[in-house]
Formats: C-alpha cells, sequence, structure tokens
C-alpha cells in the first residue's frame, strides 16, 4: 500500500473516532467470510461501524487523539468496532455475537478513557444502557416524596371519607 493511500486511512480513521466514548477491539481472525457478514449487518442494524486497519495505522490514529492504553493490545489481526451514538451497543452486539458463535475474541475497550480487558466487557454488555440507569437512578430519587405524597393525599382525604361515612349513617338511621 502506497503512503498517499495510508495517510487516507489514517485521516479517515482519526476522523471516524473523534468524539467517540467507546472503542472496541476485537479478534476477527478464525471467522468464515458469512460469519463476519453477518456482525457487519448486525452492526449496521444498531449503527455500530467495524472496521479492520493495519495495527500500526490504528495506534497513529489512537495516539493522534491522545489513546495510548490500547497499544499494547494492537496485536494480531484486529477489528475496530465502535458507534458514535452508543458506547456500550458494540459492547452488547460483541458478547451476543461471541455467544452465539463463538467468535470474534473481544481483546480490551476503552470507554469514557478506562480500559477495560475481555472480562470486564463481558459485564459491561449485561448492564442496562445509560438511560435506563438513569431511569431507574431518577425513580429511586422520586420514590420518597412519591410515598410522602401518597401519605399527605390520605390524610387530607381522611375528614372528607369520615364526613361522607356519617351522612350516609345518618340517612340510614332516619
Amino acid at each position: 500500500m502506497s503512503t498517499p493511500q495510508k495517510e487516507q486511512i489514517l485521516r479517515e480513521t482519526s476522523e471516524r473516532i473523534t468524539g467517540v466514548r467507546g472503542l472496541y477491539l476485537a479478534d476477527l481472525s478464525g471467522m468464515t467470510v458469512a460469519s463476519v457478514s453477518l456482525l457487519r449487518k448486525r452492526c449496521r442494524e444498531q449503527q455500530v461501524q467495524v472496521r479492520v486497519v493495519k495495527n500500526t495505522l490504528l495506534k497513529r490514529a489512537f495516539n493522534q487523539r491522545g489513546i495510548r492504553e490500547l497499544d499494547d493490545f494492537l496485536v494480531g489481526p484486529t477489528g475496530l468496532v465502535y458507534s458514535a451514538l452508543n458506547e456500550m451497543a458494540p459492547a452488547k452486539l460483541l458478547s451476543d455475537f461471541v455467544k452465539e458463535f463463538e467468535k470474534p475474541r473481544v481483546k480490551a475497550a476503552i470507554v469514557d478513557g478506562r480500559l477495560f480487558d475481555a472480562g470486564a466487557i463481558a459485564k459491561l454488555a449485561t448492564l442496562p444502557s445509560r438511560e435506563v440507569l438513569l431511569s431507574q437512578l431518577l425513580s429511586t430519587f422520586i420514590a420518597p416524596m412519591t410515598q410522602f405524597l401518597a401519605a399527605v393525599d390520605a390524610t387530607l382525604r381522611l375528614p372528607a371519607t369520615m364526613a361522607d361515612v356519617l351522612e350516609r349513617e345518618k340517612q340510614k338511621a332516619s
């Protein structure tokens, strides 16, 4: 590959990973063409990108963005998996694909600036999405207030309910 082509790939890769909060490295070796095609199809459906780039070019692109933690994992065949929309989508997608086909082997990931190994990525894949976690947290904060308001409401309704019961009893007695 000539130097202008390498520079073009480096520039494109560097632009694509700009602003991405989750970068995953996977070893795609040993996969059949059909399984790689299926992986790419599932990735497209969830707006996840899969790119196979030479390790040296990938390392240079990462280093341009200040990412040096993945340098040790850029050995052997490497596929870059990422999503500009959801940093957890690649983890779930890769984890599900590995359960189904036993490949690809996930090497490592950087999510929000933190390095994760293959075991940690499998645990990340089991977590609910960020939106679900935020809604769960919000419901935890709101629950005591909701219970308090229900108790106040019941207390305020009690005199009206008692008056209604007394009115009915008077009508029965007459």
